[in-house]
């Protein structure tokens, strides 16, 4: 939280270091992080909280906060409206590494200690993607789980599960195995939300196939499906897709719709059956699912869909079952057989806001951006057709 707040960002933007962490040299500051968490023999760390002042920075006067990150780092913090530079991106970068020692530390320690090779993580350190795969594919692990609501919100979950278990006594067990478990929403009731602002619309009975037509044209396609994810990610249901083959689409979803900083890469949705000839994946795992593993794409593919490769040639990949989305998996077969690549852009139907629930929510975003076809239900909607 300190490393954020020294770059400039909020406490919540956690996300935001790990892609500004792509473009930096860890090895910069690397040392000096190692000066603030010491890993323990237990598998556990200890922070200098006299380096850092851990909590909230308003709680410490000025020159407390000027004597521990910065001094030690030797670097002014940023303010949030500074410009970003190599010095910054490499107190990223070595953070991030950190992150990654420290998990693999933790990790390695419970191996030793369990004999399992089963590895479930939770918390919202577990929605950093890049240490999930450095931890996975470095540690003695043979399958990982990862809860996609691996954040505040997700400890409701736990909570409910253990009531279950332990005050009701139940003894089933299940298997989270997709996050479509957020409301839905009725043809009849998108119909009227989409006649109550007075839209355009028709009615497809090829969704699928037309959509994957519009991606493939660069048109910036609003997919508005089932039922809500819970968790972080847009994963197929609330999502706005785009051409992954096209190398302007990031900066032109930026420009369009999303606003956000050069550094925060665009993520691909694959069919998990294409998965493993487009990225380097050497262990499976079902955490590629809820979009909370990243990696490298393969190098003669790198080119081929420029939009959702990252500076650093990774990809946060989310891999796509018929059985759990099977809309989004055929828009995504439909895609493949117009162009031969099992893969579209996919980030969060949003502008500098949350990511959508409702029809009016949908209707609202759509509006107010330039994107360029609603996909909502069953339902079309072109901006062309808006008076």
């Amino acid at each position: 939280m300190k490393c954020q707040q020294n770059l400039g960002f909020d406490i919540y933007d956690a996300a935001k270091l790990m892609g500004l962490a792509s473009y930096g040299n860890s090895q910069r500051f690397i040392e000096q992080f190692r000066q603030i968490i010491k890993p323990l023999q237990d598998g556990t760390f200890v922070i200098d909280h006299d380096l850092v002042k851990f909590g909230h920075l308003e709680y410490y006067p000025p020159n407390a906060y000027l004597g521990g990150l910065e001094q030690l780092l030797g670097v002014k913090r940023r303010l949030p409206d500074d410009a970003l530079t190599q010095v910054h991106e490499d107190i990223a970068a070595a953070m991030q590494a950190l992150t990654n020692e420290l998990f693999l530390h933790m990790a390695e320690h419970v191996h030793k200690e369990t004999g399992s090779d089963n590895l479930c993580l939770a918390g919202g350190v577990a929605l950093n993607c890049v240490a999930n795969s450095y931890v996975f594919e470095k540690g003695p692990f043979k399958q990982l789980y990862v809860q996609p609501t691996s954040h505040d919100a997700g400890t409701a979950i736990g909570a409910a599960y253990w009531i279950f278990h332990n005050v009701l006594g139940e003894s089933a067990r299940g298997s989270m195995d997709h996050a479509y478990w957020g409301p839905a929403y009725s043809e009849q009731r998108i119909q009227e939300a989409l006649q109550a602002r007075g839209l355009n619309y028709r009615v497809s009975d090829k969704l699928e196939e037309e959509v994957a037509g519009f991606i493939a044209d660069d048109k910036i396609v609003a997919f508005f499906q089932g039922r809500m994810e819970t968790g972080p990610r847009a994963l197929g249901n609330r999502s706005l897709l785009a051409n992954p083959t096209n190398r302007d689409m990031r900066e032109i979803l930026n420009r369009k719709v999303k606003h956000r900083e050069y550094f925060r890469p665009l993520a691909p949705s694959v069919l998990v059956e294409e998965a493993d000839k487009w990225f380097e994946i050497d262990k499976p795992t079902s955490a590629a699912d809820f979009m909370l593993m990243t990696y490298p794409a393969q190098e003669d593919k790198q080119e081929r869909i420029p939009a959702v490769v990252h500076t650093d040639g990774s990809c946060r990949v989310q891999c796509v079952r018929s059985e759990t989305n099977p809309r989004y998996h055929k828009v995504i077969s439909e895609f493949q057989k117009l162009t031969g690549v099992p893969v579209v852009l996919n980030t969060s139907f949003n502008d500098q806001e949350p990511i959508v629930c409702t029809p009016e929510d949908a209707i609202n975003t759509f509006l107010k951006t330039e994107i360029d076809v609603l996909a909502i239900g069953d339902c079309l909607v072109f901006k062309e057709d808006i008076a």
